[in-house]
């Protein structure tokens, strides 16, 4: 019975990270599609220059596939339309 109740643990332990990280994945690779549709739009310089680093620096860790460092270029990029 013990054995079971830890072999269920260590599953969902080592599940959950994989379902975050594909959720990270889909969600940087749409960040990326959304920071090309705003740089083809007219905006601000200082915007545009942050979007064009953003979308650089996110490009970068999809190559990487490091999902979180390309959420917090997106998140960046957000943070530039915002304004």
């Amino acid at each position: 019975m013990l054995r079971s109740v830890l072999l269920t643990a260590v599953v969902v332990v080592m599940i959950s990270p994989t379902v975050a990280r594909a959720d990270n994945k889909s969600d940087c690779q749409k960040g990326v599609a959304m920071i090309k549709a705003e740089l083809k739009k007219k905006h601000p310089a200082p915007v545009l220059a942050t979007l064009r680093k953003a979308l650089s620096d996110a490009e970068t860790e999809v190559v990487e596939e490091d999902w979180s460092e390309c959420m917090d270029y997106i998140k960046t990029a957000h943070a530039a339309l915002a304004k």
